[in-house]
C-alpha cells in the first residue's frame, strides 16, 4: 500500500520488549500480514496501514501510520489491544504524540436510531438504522463495530477512548456489546444503513437487538474497517451465513467481465435468499439439511471450495472466504501452501467460534 501519510508515536517502559516484538510478529503472520524485521524491530503491514515496533533499552517504541485519523485511532488501539493481551497485568501508560488526537471518542463514533426491519429468511433480519454525517462510511472498508446497549436503555453511555488507545467500557446496567457486522446496504443522503443479522433466538447481543429491534431503539457504530476488493477477473468467495452479507455486497458491485464462484453454506432451503450480480460469478448453495451430505471429508464449505478449480495460472484471481474458526485455517493453508496463491490474492477470515453464539 502506498506510504502513510499521517502517523503518531509513543514509547512504553517495558522489561523484555525484544520478546513482546517476537510475539506480535508471531500474530500477525498468523494472520498473514507482511512482517519484516526482527527481534529488535519489525514493520508490519496491514489493510488500513503500517505498525512500526523497535526494541530499545528502557521499553518499547511503536510508531503507526494510516491515511486518515480514524485509521491511525484503529492502529493505536490495535497494537495496545495486543500488547495487553500479551502483558494483562501490565499499566501501559503512554501518550501518543502526532495524529489521530484523542478527543475521547471512538473512531468516527456515530449513534445511530433504529427504523424498519425486515425478514430477509427465518434466519435472517434486516434492520435499517438511521443516522448523521455517515459519509465516511461509504468510502473506505464494508465493516462496522456495532455497539448495542442494554435493551430498552434510550439513555446510553458510549465508551470513550482513554489516552493509551484503548476503549474504557461502561459497566453494570450501562453495559454496552461489540459485535463486527457488514453495512449490507447504506444511503448516505437519506441517512440509513441496512445490516443483517443471524437470527439465532434470544441468546446472544446482535441476534437479540435484531430480535427486538424497534422503531426508535438506540445502537452505536465505530470504524469502518474491511479490505476493499482487489482488480481481479476472477473471484472466489466462501462462507455460511454470517458472511452471507458480505458475500451478497461484493457480488453486487461485481463488473459483467468477473467470473468465478460463490459458495454459500445455509441451514437449509427456506435459508436461500436472492442475491443480484451483474458477474459471471455462478452462486453455489450447500444446505446443512440436505441427505445428499453423506460424504463430507473436511466440512461441507472445505469440501466445495476444493472441488473448485482455481485458474490463478492465466487469470486474475482473488479468494476470500468468511467462515467458522474451523475452517479458517484449512482454507488459508490450503489456498496459500498447497495453491500456492500470492498474499494478496487470498484472504480468509473466522468470522465465528462454535463455543460462542454467532453473532
Amino acid at each position: 500500500m502506498p506510504t502513510p501519510v499521517l502517523t503518531a508515536k509513543t514509547r512504553i517502559a517495558l522489561p523484555d520488549s525484544a520478546a513482546l516484538i517476537t510475539r506480535a510478529a508471531d500474530y500477525y503472520k498468523s494472520h498473514d500480514c507482511e512482517v519484516i524485521g526482527d527481534a529488535s524491530a519489525i514493520r508490519v503491514s496491514v489493510s488500513i496501514g503500517r505498525i512500526n515496533l523497535a526494541s530499545t533499552d528502557d521499553g518499547l517504541d511503536i510508531e503507526v501510520g494510516a491515511n486518515n485519523d480514524a485509521g491511525v485511532v484503529q492502529l493505536k488501539f490495535a497494537v495496545i489491544s495486543l500488547l495487553q493481551a500479551a502483558l494483562p497485568d501490565a499499566k501501559l501508560d503512554c501518550r501518543w504524540q502526532g495524529a489521530g488526537k484523542n478527543n475521547g471518542r471512538l473512531p468516527n463514533f456515530r449513534v445511530l436510531t433504529v427504523g424498519a426491519t425486515r425478514d430477509l429468511s427465518p434466519h435472517m433480519r434486516r434492520v435499517r438504522l438511521y443516522g448523521d454525517d455517515l459519509g465516511v462510511y461509504d468510502i473506505d472498508g464494508i465493516h462496522i463495530r456495532l455497539l448495542i446497549p442494554q435493551r430498552g436503555d434510550q439513555n446510553p453511555e458510549w465508551p470513550t477512548l482513554a489516552d493509551n488507545g484503548l476503549p474504557v467500557w461502561p459497566s453494570g446496567d450501562k453495559a454496552v456489546e461489540q459485535r463486527v457486522y457488514t453495512i449490507r446496504n447504506i444511503d448516505v443522503d437519506a441517512g440509513w444503513m441496512d445490516v443483517d443479522f443471524v437470527i439465532h433466538g434470544d441468546n446472544g447481543p446482535g441476534s437479540s437487538f435484531a430480535l427486538h429491534a424497534a422503531p426508535g431503539d438506540l445502537a452505536a457504530i465505530t470504524g469502518p474497517f474491511g479490505n476493499a476488493l482487489p482488480d481481479a477477473d476472477w473471484v472466489l468467495f466462501a462462507g455460511d451465513e454470517t458472511a452471507l452479507p458480505a458475500i451478497g455486497r461484493y457480488l453486487e458491485c461485481l463488473s459483467p467481465n468477473v467470473a468465478g464462484h460463490a459458495v454459500i453454506e445455509v441451514g437449509g432451503k427456506d435459508d436461500i435468499i436472492d442475491i443480484t450480480t451483474k458477474s459471471a460469478v455462478e452462486i453455489q448453495w450447500l444446505l446443512r439439511d440436505a441427505k445428499t451430505n453423506t460424504n463430507v471429508e473436511r466440512s461441507l464449505i472445505q469440501d466445495a471450495v476444493r472441488a473448485i478449480d482455481i485458474p490463478h495460472a492465466d487469470r486474475n484471481v482473488f479468494c476470500w472466504a468468511g467462515v467458522e474458526q474451523d475452517d479458517y485455517k484449512p482454507l488459508h493453508r490450503y489456498w496459500r501452501k498447497e495453491i500456492g496463491l500470492e498474499r494478496d490474492q487470498c484472504l480468509a477470515m473466522t468470522f465465528w467460534r462454535k463455543e460462542a453464539h454467532a453473532p
